[in-house]
């Protein structure tokens, strides 16, 4: 009885046990396709090269260009980003790789690597793999970034609660909200006894005259004025014997 019942325990830690590494995600790392020096998409092969060295330590990777699993779809923030910055010289290629979060944030970047070979695709290849080679403890630092994102999206969720909460009707203005009328900007231009106020093609929209009173102007040839109002002006004319009234800002 007691041998049947260590089986059974056995069998049911077994069960759990696999059951909880099946539970386990994938680690993701999405390479750029198209690095930033070289202008053109996986020149060289170096993304590619990239992308190899990444899923032969163990990671599960793609390029930025290629089909992503539903996973990564639905969220991006569940790999990091890997791009590869280049240092090179006249006489010796330099290379170091730079991991970042979904955010943009920097969480990683190797040592140089180099290479003094003339052939291009060979010298980024080596100098790619001995950057590669500085990277320590590569599973910490995907498994920290991974555990920083998810609090940090935590944060964001309660932020955006709060805001839902907080969150005021502005389709009805209240009270003290101060609401700025949207009318044309006109440019004052200095002349003789006056300004010609211009908008910004600019065309010549009227031609004042001053008064004795500095917030009144008269409108040459159109029988009107330009009288101040807070922080705009009316201007009032007469056209085809209908009087306009309209309302600008103008800046002296």
């Amino acid at each position: 009885m007691k041998q049947l019942s260590f089986l059974l325990l056995f069998f049911f830690s077994v069960s759990i046990f696999s059951q909880s590494n099946n539970s386990i995600s994938p680690k993701y790392i999405i390479v750029k396709s198209n690095f930033d020096f070289l202008k053109k998409e996986d020149r060289y092969k170096t993304s590619s090269f990239t992308k190899f060295l990444f899923n032969k330590a163990g990671f599960n990777t793609y390029l930025d260009n290629e089909k992503l699993p539903e996973e990564l779809v639905i969220n991006r923030c569940n790999s990091l980003y890997a791009d590869v910055k280049d240092e090179s010289g006249m006489f010796v290629t330099k290379n170091y790789i730079e991991l970042t979060d979904c955010r943009g944030s920097i969480v990683y970047s190797s040592k140089n690597g180099f290479s003094k070979i003339k052939d291009f695709e060979r010298a980024y290849r080596q100098s790619i793999r001995t950057a590669f080679t500085s990277i320590q403890n590569l599973d910490s630092v995907y498994n920290s970034s991974m555990l920083a994102s998810i609090q940090i999206n935590n944060k964001d969720q309660v932020k955006n609660n709060r805001k839902k909460k907080d969150k005021v009707d502005v389709s009805k203005p209240t009270e003290k909200q101060n609401i700025t009328p949207s009318y044309p900007m006109l440019y004052a231009q200095k002349i003789e006894n006056g300004y010609q106020l211009v908008n910004t093609k600019p065309t010549i929209i009227f031609v004042i005259l001053k008064t004795n009173n500095e917030k009144k102007f008269f409108i040459k040839d159109k029988n009107g004025t330009l009288v101040k109002s807070g922080d705009y002006w009316i201007a009032e004319y007469y056209k085809d014997n209908n009087l306009i009234t309209e309302t600008y800002f103008i800046k002296f």
